[in-house]
């Protein structure tokens, strides 16, 4: 992560703090000098930052080991000064499970809540007077106050706010994803229009929030329908006819020649038109270097190969993408080769498809 230091792996996930953050130290303690506060109130108001984030954290964990119960892996946990990114990588399109997903981040920040209110009883500062700047005055109430609402503000029902998601999901129970995720981004849409007309008399705060929600809500829309496009398409409509297939009795000498030629790290085996197996430029390199320029490349065949059909979809694609580190994906239909998927084929998709989904809480 560029800019950004390395904290921890908690559960197996890597959690990264940006660096501004330091700005964010350098503003807060200067706000304390101005105000005449000593060391002691830097040193608390410092640490209430630092609590606040531990508070951002555990709700982005909440979202990233939810996730995980659905086998869905976070890439990465990255603090910002305007809060915490989890980088899921994927949304699960299951409505049930996205609503467990999305609403896990906020249900953590209620535990706080609550966690804090017993705190709070036991120390039996129960008063409410609340000193209205991040300074960690009334540590606990402030803290408390803080988390509620972090709770209201990511529940507001715009992409990518948690609220956002659970709308879709809700929505989803209902109607097909794409629709439930256009009438989301609309709702989003709506919703920021209204924070940047605040945000310009009010607050400018409110305005950033609002530019910032109303292009994650048209990002999110415009990704799904990519999605829901992309999912149509088969192996048949991606596959290359016309790739070069070496004869399962040409020799080393013979079929290094052709690799020269065609430049590819694979090649595809063939008796007539039935698929017999992939060689690799590498195997055959090592061949040559031996000096068995004769051996016939059917003994080079790589074992454990994966094929698929003229009809697979583009999941079983990514699938198999993902599973194996092959370059070539040959497309099989009873015995016969009929076309070939390239890696760098399937990496362009992917790329437009799944750019790593983010949880943005603010």
């Amino acid at each position: 992560m560029k800019w950004s230091l390395y904290i921890g792996k908690p559960a197996g996930i890597k959690v990264f703090i940006h660096w501004t953050f330091i700005l964010l130290v350098i503003w807060l303690s200067w706000m304390h000098l101005q105000q005449g506060h000593g060391f002691f109130e830097i040193t608390m108001g410092l640490l209430f930052l630092t609590a606040l984030f531990a508070c951002v954290t555990l709700h982005e964990f909440g979202h990233a080991l939810t996730a995980r119960r659905y086998g869905i892996e976070t890439q990465d946990i990255n603090l910002l000064p305007i809060g915490g990114v989890a980088r899921l990588e994927r949304m699960p399109e299951d409505p049930k499970q996205e609503l467990a997903v999305a609403i896990a981040g906020p249900a953590v920040n209620v535990a706080i809540v609550v966690c804090l209110y017993l705190l709070m009883l036991f120390f039996e500062q129960t008063e409410m007077e609340l000193s209205h700047r991040v300074t960690g005055g009334n540590f606990l109430a402030d803290l408390l106050v803080i988390n509620i609402i972090l709770v209201v503000f990511n529940l507001i029902p715009a992409f990518p706010m948690d609220g956002g998601r659970v709308l879709r999901a809700l929505l989803a129970f209902k109607m097909k994803r794409s629709k439930a995720t256009r009438v989301a981004a609309s709702v989003g849409q709506l919703l920021a229009m209204g924070f940047i007309l605040f945000g310009l008399f009010y607050n400018p705060f409110l305005l950033f929030i609002g530019i910032f929600v109303f292009l994650g809500a048209g990002a999110e829309a415009n990704l799904v329908s990519r999605q829901e496009a992309l999912r149509e398409i088969t192996s048949r409509d991606l596959m290359k006819a016309d790739y070069p297939a070496i004869s399962h009795t040409a020799s080393v000498s013979m079929v290094a020649s052709t690799f020269m030629e065609s430049r590819e790290p694979e090649m595809v085996v063939t008796d007539g038109d039935r698929f017999v197996g992939i060689v690799s430029y590498k195997r055959i390199i090592e061949e040559l270097q031996k000096g068995h320029f004769e051996n016939p490349v059917i003994n080079l065949v790589k074992e454990g190969l994966h094929t698929l059909s003229p009809s697979a979809t583009m999941d079983q694609l990514f699938d198999q993408f993902h599973q194996s580190d092959q370059h070539i994906f040959p497309i099989v239909e009873n015995g016969r080769l009929v076309g070939i998927v390239s890696r760098q084929e399937l990496a362009h998709l992917l790329n437009q498809t799944e750019p790593g989904t983010h949880h943005g809480h603010h």
